[in-house]
């Protein structure tokens, strides 16, 4: 039995890996509702422009759906996808989180928000920090890394 009732999380969820799949667990473990942000292509993109392979992200209609036909299949029925557009997206404004998940990267942001919240007159999030998750070489699994092997095999198909 989940422990909160609601907790938040946000990202890109580009080609839905590992490392996704670990926080989505976690999200679906620890809380009854589960509330995801999900960036627009306009912002994901922004924040990855030192990222060459950029334009190989999936449209923001597949993450979404790649998302919900993942949270099904485990079998996660409270469960909302929100745009969002900025760093901080709904979580300043979202009366009813207890807690947020995030990554050892994306910490200082859930800080960040949780000065915030207070500011606000919120109650601050209790800050869910799940480890990244590693690959057989013991490569930290991204989408970043997912986008530059796609761009590599495309390169020897020719």
């Amino acid at each position: 039995m989940p422990w909160l009732d609601e907790v938040i999380l946000g990202g890109t969820f580009d080609y839905l890996h590992d490392g996704h799949k670990a926080l989505l667990e976690a999200a679906m473990s620890f809380a009854e509702f589960v509330r995801i942000g999900l960036t627009t292509d306009e912002f994901a993109k922004s924040l990855r422009k030192s990222d060459p392979n950029v334009e190989l992200m999936q449209p923001y209609e597949d993450r979404e759906q790649f998302l919900k036909e993942y949270l099904i299949k485990r079998g996660c029925k409270k469960i909302e996808i929100i745009t969002i557009k900025h760093r901080y997206g709904f979580a300043l404004n979202s009366p009813d989180a207890e807690g947020i998940i995030v990554t050892e990267e994306t910490y200082p942001t859930a800080v960040d928000i949780n000065k915030l919240r207070t500011i606000n007159g919120l109650d601050q999030l209790l800050i869910l920090v799940i480890p990244f998750v590693y690959d057989e070489k013991g490569k930290i699994i991204s989408s970043r890394r997912i986008r530059r092997q796609l761009a590599e095999a495309k390169l020897t198909m020719g």
